[in-house]
Parts: structure tokens; sequence; C-alpha cells
């Protein structure tokens, strides 16, 4: 039988429309219904750029001084990489858009080191302009720091990118020591670790947009970190992110690395530039490893044989001694520095050189360019003349100026940051490559390369100026990693005899000589009139001061420290009004720097407005909820208003919350004694004697402290404790009979005979008929051994 077949149905209008769409229809349809979240975004985007929101995230922007387009640094540019609490801000920049004729533009990139930290007025940048201005005098060098601090060469990149329209003559790219610590390296605290190269651009391009800065802000208010991990807390951040040198994710820092390197080169090959790439020099001899560890997989049983090898080889100090441990595990960084400075005493330089190449390469606290970024830098630049792209081996220069071929603390304050002298050789390396990419018609060849005193002469360079630098340096000692460090004692003893040095020779007035004749030769230099007057403030000439911050905020609007620096003279002078203006001018060009709103507090407070001061330092902690010293201000004013109970409740967060400068510990650390808390006053006195050891009367105001520590101490039977209150006593005033005579007391009271018997025969020969000493001695004879 013959099966009936089914009707087919008939189609519906919209089946027949669809059959329609063939063709460039269909990819039209297909087109538009892609195009429509895109178009959304886009409105999205401009409606909030329209409406004001989000910040600028290129480098340079646009602005004015006296009539002429300029371009300004960016002080917001490093919070698409570290947020606002931890980002750092660029150097103060004002270089005309239209270039002038006849001037040379070289703009520097790097991080810290070409950033010229710890003390930027006498870093790279400003030595290189030194040194190439002093070589030809004839012409008009304009030296651009487009270095930061804590970035790398993914932000490298984007500062060149934006650098890229800025009319430079020629590019030094001077980078390698933060690849893996700074922004999406291996051992990163700033968000992602170790992404892929197209990952890490594309997250950049999104954060580049006012949505992207939305969702940012959006996401830290569901992911809000705690407040000890949002705010900068310096190298010791990254103590609990070791990276091995084996470890699978330095291969993509490596890639990522040789990426974004020829990037830059590129960018400034295409920008018309000439590109001068350097290889990163550091602290080898000096600078024991930050982080060390053992292979990984090594068995317990030879994890034990290492440390009793260790132990002998610590006890021998031999190298020898050290084999045995190198045999089951060479790749230790602390091993490796040990070795090398048995090698080195030994007299074995090539063997020194190649255990203090390994130390650093095999720290796992990653603060220094290995040897083989410097390999990808000589790699990229090699054979590259006729684009002019040049190499400037600063890693073999330095090692050429070493004894041994290591250098030291000579060279580097610490780990990397360069000395004035570093700085110098620094820029000399650089400036024989920077000769060749120079015009022909402006060449000097007869002209010899400057030394290190003819760059001082014209940067006002003195040992007051290395003081400074050396207290800074001081200060950054006393917290890890370089606490770990194993010879951190014995860096720490060099740096405070060198800052004892310094202090022999600093004088305000030799330093304001200088600065004023360095003027002379450069009067339109805006940082040397911000040094002009912060020394003539420092000598009591605050009208002078005055009128050079005034030259300098004149010169270079875009400082920060400029105008502060002007708030600072006015407040010498009781012209609170003005100083409050110009400290907030100084933070309206760093919305995330509080010390400027503390200052505008406290010029409130002066002029009697407490109100308003209040409302400064809430709003101070609004942005650093850990700013010490706006809990102290804000706790003076409420004591002042009679509210008690919440300034003690301000008082006890000051105390939480120190904020480690010496000035600024020295300052709670007054307050603190004129209240009577003398076991605080007497720990913040330490504590900013640590990172400033040179000041008398510092010392004596921390051994008042302890000394009346003590007493109290002793008052209540606690006289173990009272006796290391007086030990310190005598450390910061060891002149002082009364601090020495209690010490003794409490010592004897103890039943350390032999150690009270020293003291007092330390007075005595101090002071001979001094009574109570010479009884307590004849009790202790019978005693002492």
């Amino acid at each position: 039988m013959k099966q009936r077949q089914k009707r087919k149905p008939v189609p519906s209008q919209a089946d027949l429309d669809t059959q329609r769409l063939t063709g460039w229809k269909l990819w039209r349809l297909r087109l538009l219904a892609l195009a429509v979240p895109f178009v959304l975004l886009a409105m999205v985007e401009l409606a909030l750029r329209l409406a004001g929101f989000g910040y600028p995230t290129a480098f340079l922007i646009s602005s004015a001084n006296h009539g002429q387009k300029t371009f300004v640094q960016n002080n917001k540019f490093g919070w698409r990489f570290f947020g606002k609490r931890m980002a750092r801000a660029p150097y103060p920049i004002s270089i005309l858009q239209d270039k002038p004729a006849g001037t040379i533009r070289i703009f520097v990139f790097g991080e810290s080191a070409a950033y010229g930290d710890p003390q930027p007025t006498f870093g790279l940048p400003r030595v290189l302009q030194a040194t190439l201005s002093l070589r030809h005098p004839g012409v008009k060098f304009e030296v651009v720091n487009a270095a930061m601090t804590a970035i790398n060469s993914h932000v490298i990149r984007a500062i060149a990118g934006d650098c890229a329209r800025a009319g430079g003559d020629i590019w030094v790219v001077y980078m390698g020591n933060n690849e893996v610590v700074g922004p999406f390296g291996a051992g990163t605290v700033f968000g992602t670790q170790a992404l892929p190269v197209p990952l890490v651009r594309a997250n950049l391009a999104l954060k580049a947009t006012r949505l992207g800065e939305l969702v940012e802000i959006m996401w830290n208010k569901v992911q809000r970190p705690p407040l000890d991990k949002s705010e900068w807390g310096g190298m010791q951040m990254f103590i609990n992110q070791q990276v091995r040198a084996d470890d699978p994710r330095m291969m993509r820092v490596y890639q990522s690395f040789q990426h974004n390197l020829a990037d830059i080169i590129r960018m400034g090959h295409d920008s018309g530039a000439g590109v001068v790439v350097s290889t990163v020099a550091v602290n080898l001899k000096d600078c024991a490893p930050f982080g060390s560890e053992n292979r990984v997989g090594m068995s317990e049983a030879d994890k034990g044989k290492w440390d009793e090898a260790m132990r002998a080889g610590i006890a021998a100090q031999t190298a020898g001694a050290f084999e045995a441990a190198a045999q089951l595990d060479d790749s230790s960084a602390e091993l490796q520095f040990r070795l090398g400075r048995c090698l080195l005493a030994s007299g074995d330089i090539g063997g020194a050189r190649k255990a203090f190449g390994a130390a650093r390469d095999e720290d796992t606290l990653r603060f220094r360019c290995d040897s083989r970024l410097n390999d990808l830098v000589r790699k990229e630049a090699a054979g590259r003349e006729g684009e002019r792209v040049l190499l400037a081996d600063a890693e073999s220069s330095f090692a050429a100026s070493s004894p041994g071929g290591l250098p030291g603390w000579d060279l580097f304050y610490e780990h990397v940051h360069l000395t004035f002298a570093g700085n110098c050789l620094l820029a000399r390396t650089l400036g024989e490559q920077i000769d060749k990419l120079l015009p022909q018609n402006v060449l000097d060849k007869t002209a010899a390369w400057p030394d290190a005193e003819a760059c001082a002469r014209r940067l006002g360079w003195t040992p007051y100026e290395l003081k400074s630098a050396l207290d800074e340096v001081l200060g950054r000692l006393i917290d890890p990693p370089f606490t770990a460090q194993i010879n951190h004692d014995a860096q720490v003893e060099y740096v405070t005899k060198e800052a004892q040095l310094a202090e022999k020779e600093a004088s305000v007035d030799g330093a304001l000589r200088a600065t004023e004749a360095a003027v002379v030769a450069g009067p339109d230099d805006a940082e040397l009139y911000e040094q002009l007057a912060s020394l003539d403030h420092a000598a009591g000439h605050d009208a002078d001061a005055e009128g050079a911050a005034r030259r300098a905020v004149d010169l270079l609007p875009s400082s920060e420290e400029a105008w502060s620096q002007l708030g600072q003279t006015f407040v010498a002078q009781k012209k609170y009004e003005e100083a409050a203006n110009a400290y907030q001018r100084a933070f309206d060009l760093d919305p995330q720097d509080v010390f400027p709103l503390q200052n505008v507090a406290m010029a409130m407070s002066k002029l009697g407005r407490n109100t308003e001061a209040m409302r400064v330092y809430r709003r101070a902690l609004a942005i650093t909820p850990r700013f010490g010293l706006a809990w102290l201000g804000l706790g003076q004013i409420l004591e002042s208003m009679g509210r008690k109970d919440e300034a003690a409740d301000c008082y006890q967060k000051a105390l939480e919350n120190r904020i480690h400068r010496p000035s600024e510990l020295t300052t709670l650390a007054r307050f603190c004694m004129s209240r009577g808390w003398l076991q605080a006053a007497s720990t913040n006195f330490s504590d900013a004697v640590r990172m400033d050891p040179t000041d008398p009367s510092l010392l004596m105001e921390a051994g008042r402290a302890h000394f009346l520590f003590g007493m109290e101490l002793g008052k209540s039977g606690q006289t173990a404790s009272a006796a290391g209150e007086f030990q310190e006593a005598v450390r910061f005033m060891p002149e002082v009979v009364e601090a020495r005579l209690n010490l003794g007391i409490a010592l004897y009271k103890e039943g350390q005979w032999n150690e009270s018997f020293d003291e007092f025969q330390q007075i005595t020969a101090r002071s001979p008929t001094n009574a109570l000493a010479l009884h307590y001695l004849d009790l202790l004879r019978s005693r002492v051994k």
C-alpha cells in the first residue's frame, strides 16, 4: 500500500524574510549585531569623559607657562599601574611643546636608578645634563627625567609611547632592576603576576579608558585590601615574593622584557630620535643577597648535610671550606656571596667575580638586574649603529672602574642606587655614545670630558648634600629586606661613618655659596633655585629663600616640591595665609600626597581657624588613614577644644601609625616627652637617631628620654629594665656623668659587678673626685674578678 506523503508546512513571513537574508545583507546584519555593544560602550565612554569622570593616563599632559604651550608630568600617571595609594609620582617636568631651535632634547627612561633615587636633584638626568653641557658649552641640552621609581619595562614602554610626540632628539634607556618586582612581574605585589604580553597590553589599554577606570573603582570597593597592603611600604612589601632563578615564570619575565625593549627602541627610532640603550650596573661586592633558597626537591638529609657544611665554611672562612656545601647545592645565593668574599680575600679575583655574579643571579628577592637581562640588552642593540641605535655597556664600564672588576659601596649607596661618583661614571658612559648621535656641527672633539668635581660645581653638590643622601639611606637600612642581609651590620657601619665624615665637612654656608655659584652658571635652572631656597631657609635668610622659591615655581610650576618650599618660607616669616595657599598648590599637583595637606592644616591652626584645620586633617586621613602626623595634629586641636576623649584616641592612632622619617619621628617624640609618655618618647627618639645618627641635638634629646624613662622604671623597682634604658642614655650621651652613674648603680643592684665596676671607672676617668663613683668602686673591688 502506498504511503501518503506528509505535506510541507507553509512558511511564515518571518521564515521568508530570513531566507532572503543572504550574502552581504546577512553579513551586514551580523556586523550590526556585533557593533551595537561597541557603540554602547563608546557612548558610555564619551558620557563619562563629558561628565569629567576619571583621570588622564598619559605621562605628559598639555599645560602652559607664560603664554607658551608646555608639556608637564602627569602625577596621576602611576595610578593605572599601582592604584592611587601606592602610585609613585614622576619627576617634575615643564618643557615647551615647540622645542626651541638649537636645543638637544634628551629623554632618560628607566626605574629608580635612572630616576636618581635617593636624591634625584643629583641623579643621572641632572648629572648627564651637567656632563654634556660642560663637554659642549655652546650647546643647549635639555635632559628630561622620564624615569620613575618602582616601575619596569611594561610601564616604561607606556611612558616612551607618550614621549614620542615630544620632540626628543635622543632617548636613553637604562632599565632592568625591577623586571621581577614591578607591575606584572613574577614577584610583584601590584596585581596579577607574570601575565603574557598580549594580556598585559590589553589590561593597560582597558585601564586607559574612563570605563576601565570605573570598573577598577567598583572592583576595588568590592575587593578592598587591608590598610597595611594598600599603601606604599617600600622594599619590605616584597619580602614574601621570592622568585628563584629557575622559576618557570622567569621565562615570561625575560620574554616580556625583550618585547618591551624592542618596542621602546622602535618607538624612539620612529619618532626620529637616536637611541642609547644601556646595560645596568649593580653592586656586586658589597650587596649580600636579599633572599636565598636551596634547590627545589632537595631531600631533608641533603639539606642537613648542606647546613652542616655551611656552618663549617662560615667558621673557617675559606673558599675550600664552602666547596662541600657547593657540591650538594651551588644554587644558594648566600653560599655564592660567602664564597665570593673568601675568593676575593685569597686573591682569586676571577673566581670572586664569578661567585658574586652568581650570588646576584640566584638572589630570590630580585631587586637587581641579572646577567640574562643585560645579555638581552646587548643582543637587542647589537649591530644597529646604522639605525642610530647604540649600546652603552654600563655593566662593563663599572667593572673596569672598580678594583677587581667588582663595583661596591664606592659607586652604590646600597644595591642599585648610585652615589654621585656612580652617577658621574654612568653619565660619562652614556655621554660617549650620545656624542656619536649629536650633529657634527655642534661637536667639540677637542674638549675633555668633565670630572666629578666639575659636575659637582655645576650642580652645587657639597658634603652638605651628601650628608642628606646618607641620612636617607640609613633610614632605609633599618627596615627589611636590608636587615636580613648577612653583611647588614657592616653596611650600616660603613654608611654611618661616611655620614659622620660628611657631617664634619658639611656647612650650610659652604653649600649656600656653592649653590649661588651654580645659579650664576645656570640662571634658568629651577632645581638650583629650589636648592637655594632650602639653603637660604636653613641659614635663616627667609626673605632670600622666598625669592628663590618664587623663581623656582615660576620656572617649574609643576613642581610640588617647589610650592612646598615656598610654603615653608612663608611659615618662617609667619605669613600663614600665603603658606596655606602655597601648600594647597602643592597638594593640587599630587592629590595623593598628604604631607602638603598636613602643612595646610598646620597653617590654618596658626591662623586660629581650627574648624578648617580639622577638616583638612580629616581629608588627609581619608586619603591615608595611617598618616600618624595628621592624627597627632587632629588630637592637639581636639584637646584645645576640651574634647579630651577624642583627642586621646587620636594620640593613640598617632603612636600606632608613625611616619618613618627622622623629622616626623622627632616631632612625635617631643610631643610624647611633653606629655610624660617616656617609653613612647624614647622609642621614637631612638628610631629617629637610627635614621640620622649624626645630629648632636637629636642624640642629646634621645639620651635624655631614655634617662628619664630609666629613672621612672627604677622608681617602680624594675631595675633590669632601667639598666637597659640607662645603657641607651649612655650610648647617646657618653660624656654625661649622671647617666653613667645611674647605669652603674642599676648594674650594681642587678649583681653585674664587673660591668658596674667598669662604668664607675669610666666616671672617675672623667670626674676623678666624684664621691658616689668612688664609694661604689670601694664596694666593688672585693667582688670583681
